[in-house]
């Protein structure tokens, strides 16, 4: 699960090293912040840097007294609350972890399925939209 992430991290400090400095039109990397089994959910978008997290290791049905917190890539967010504020997901889990727009794990209104060991922004419909996550 790990190797993956390390050798993407790897691949990108290639490129840029190659290539100078990234032009500001593209996707920030991430400094990982989760370890195996965690899900950690940012406060940015990729586009924005990331910036504060929130680590998520069980389910939580309602993101109301959650916050987040400065992290690896910047603390921008720090102490804003994780409901309707996160904006990417950073899945160091082996399976598929859900991120529902309603408290409860409800998916009347929407929600996203993350895959296993993926990092994405999230959705035009969860996107500061967040009230529930689950580990399926």
């Amino acid at each position: 699960m790990r190797l993956r992430k390390l050798i993407a991290a790897a691949g990108i400090a290639t490129t840029v090293a190659g290539f100078g400095l990234a032009s500001a039109g593209e996707a920030s990397a991430i400094n990982y912040d989760c370890s195996s089994g965690q899900v950690c959910l940012y406060y940015n978008s990729s586009g924005s840097g990331y910036n504060a997290v929130f680590k998520q290791t069980s389910n939580i049905s309602d993101y109301a007294n959650y916050y987040f917190s400065a992290g690896n890539n910047g603390s921008a967010g720090a102490g804003v609350s994780v409901k309707n504020n996160a904006a990417a997901v950073d899945s160091w889990y082996s399976g598929t972890f859900t991120v529902y727009y309603n408290s409860g794990y409800n998916c009347s209104v929407a929600c996203q399925n993350i895959g296993s060991l993926a990092t994405v922004d999230l959705n035009s419909s969860l996107k500061n939209n967040n009230a529930s996550g689950k580990f399926n």
